[in-house]
């Protein structure tokens, strides 16, 4: 079971828009939940829509700007889409983010207009139908981009860009994932969430032609058996 978030005051304003000021009349007025550790408050979310205020929110709808010369709004439609991305932030980014550092979302969430862009320009590598990035989003013909539910992203952790086997251990260690595919410690770590939280790791190999191919692949406790193999 994973442990229940906690925020620092300087995260909390953050997620909330407030002052100083603001936060402390919050919480000696009772409106929040908190615990105190030494001179510190530290915060519980009391409505998950605030992590869409969250920086890694904001890395996780707008990726593709360091990527992509087009200006859309890649928000999230569905209501499906927005738990999911919700889900993501609370139960794998934010926990990754607490424990190793910085995030860096090479691949995030592809709304139905950005999906188009990137199957006209740039489709190598992208499997929208199954790679979960399009979420729950609808097509021009009102059907679902991705046919498996839930929500994927692809990053890397700074100072762990060459370490990111550990990064893969933890992750099926400790937090509800659907799918990983681990492409290597050098590259980014693809994973998901969903509903049915499969924990699923797969790895991906690399042909003598240069194509990524399925190799092992392990759920559940078996999982953390592969993870521990990859380990340098």
């Amino acid at each position: 079971m994973q442990q229940e978030l906690l925020f620092s005051s300087k995260e909390f304003k953050q997620l909330l828009g407030v002052s100083d000021c603001e936060l402390m009349h919050m919480r000696v007025s009772g409106g929040l939940k908190f615990i105190k550790e030494g001179r510190a408050f530290l915060y519980k979310l009391h409505d998950k829509k605030l992590l869409l205020k969250h920086p890694l929110a904001n890395q996780l709808i707008n990726w593709y700007q360091e990527m992509h010369a087009i200006n859309l709004d890649n928000s999230p439609k569905e209501s499906e889409s927005i738990n999911s991305a919700l889900l993501m932030i609370e139960t794998v980014l934010l926990p990754i983010k607490k424990k190793f550092g910085d995030i860096n979302i090479t691949y995030g969430f592809v709304s139905s207009e950005l999906n188009k862009y990137i199957q006209k320009n740039s489709s190598s590598g992208t499997y929208p139908s199954i790679d979960q990035h399009a979420a729950s989003e609808l097509n021009n013909a009102e059907n679902k981009i991705c046919k498996r539910h839930g929500l994927a992203c692809d990053f890397t952790v700074s100072g762990y860009e060459k370490k990111m086997d550990i990064v893969m251990q933890f992750i099926v260690n400790n937090l509800d994932f659907d799918k990983i595919y681990y492409y290597g410690e050098s590259k980014p770590i693809h994973v998901s969430v969903g509903e049915n939280a499969e924990k699923h790791l797969q790895i991906m190999n690399v042909s003598d032609k240069g194509r990524r191919i399925p190799g092992k692949k392990a759920f559940g406790n078996k999982a953390k058996a592969l993870a521990e193999e990859q380990i340098k």
